[in-house]
């Protein structure tokens, strides 16, 4: 195959260099395929190599992928039937279809049905508007968000106005919203009301009655809310108790601090690359975990790499956990690999 047919024709290699692999060439072949969204192709290739039988060492990286493939496409009848091949063949036991409350195939413009968990990084000001516009991205495509605040730096009134926005813009489309570490900032938030001159507090009040209504806190919002009444002297606002998921644990056990989570689909047109390197440039070890990631696009990838590479240079360690055998693939003929430690999805 050409290289302008497996990459789309619309991503040239000179702005990416790929790297001299050490796997078959059909599973960087497919990697890439997949990459750009080609599933029915990838599918026929990976089928065709392994009724061959002809690549070796590579044999079970092919079945994994295969395996990957149907688990993200939702196809979860010619996944079982798979698994009977493969017990049969390597006589031992096969992966697991994972179970989810609605498999959907995933393509460009399809997520899979995993809520979306955002983490907000940076200072709370006019500069959180990129990171709030790639929040209401991904509300239309999951209807639960969980936003983590654990990174969020200084408070400013603009930054509490645009946070207040994005909130009742997500209820009023109908999106759940889930708050990972919204004491922290409900306190903080707090400590700007009362320090605060009242003509430049008024957004964060009304940030802080949001939050503290969304954690489904009735008897603190009650007593800011009188508190607020009496400062801007106006009618007490309405306690209306959130209807789904009014609160992510603070310190949810399979989703430590400082690891970074990946969404299902990264692709090259958001700013998720820049909150990658963001988190990589801030902690070390940098834990990328991909449990969640169904696949990572071709210039997205090649963006990866160039953002990350400098960070490796100054002595940092990055790690991408539980990555699925395609996108596996896709980043080491990329030549990620060569800057970061890639662990792959246990079976």
């Amino acid at each position: 195959m050409s290289t302008d047919f497996l990459l789309g024709g619309d991503v040239g290699l000179h702005k990416i260099e790929l790297a001299l692999s050490e796997t078959a060439p059909i599973i960087d072949e497919a990697a890439i395929l997949f990459a750009n969204d080609q599933n029915e192709i990838v599918e026929s290739m990976l089928l065709d190599a392994i009724e061959d039988d002809q690549i070796g060492e590579a044999s079970r990286t092919v079945w994994a992928m295969l395996f990957d493939l149907y688990q993200i496409t939702g196809r979860q009848a010619v996944f079982e039937k798979l698994a009977a091949d493969y017990a049969s063949k390597f006589e031992r036991s096969p992966p697991t279809w994972m179970a989810s409350t609605q498999d959907e195939p995933v393509s460009s413009t399809t997520m899979l049905p995993f809520s979306a968990i955002f983490a907000l990084s940076g200072d709370l000001d006019a500069s959180i508007l990129k990171q709030l516009d790639r929040v209401r991205k991904l509300s239309t495509s999951n209807s639960i968000l969980q936003l983590d605040f654990t990174s969020v730096g200084t408070i400013t009134r603009e930054g509490c106005t645009m946070l207040l926005e994005t909130l009742k813009q997500l209820q009023q489309a109908g999106n759940s919203v889930a708050l990972i570490h919204a004491s922290e900032l409900s306190d903080r938030v707090r400590a700007l009301c009362e320090t605060g001159l009242r003509e430049d507090t008024e957004a964060a009040w009304l940030l802080l009655l949001e939050l503290l209504q969304l954690q489904n806190r009735q008897q603190d919002f009650e007593d800011t809310s009188i508190d607020y009444c009496v400062l801007f002297e106006v009618s007490p606002p309405a306690f209306i108790a959130p209807p789904a998921l009014p609160v992510a644990p603070a310190n949810p056990a399979r989703i430590p601090e400082n690891v970074f989570l990946m969404p299902t689909l990264v692709d090259g047109k958001s700013d998720l690359i820049n909150e990658i390197t963001l988190y990589a440039a801030r902690h070390n070890p940098a834990i990328i975990d991909c449990k969640h990631l169904a696949r990572v696009d071709f210039s997205a990838a090649g963006q990866l790499l160039s953002c990350l590479a400098p960070l490796v240079k100054n002595d940092r360690i990055i790690e991408l956990h539980n990555v699925n055998q395609l996108v596996t693939a896709l980043f080491n003929v990329m030549g990620l690999r060569e800057i970061a430690r890639i662990i792959p999805r246990k079976e």
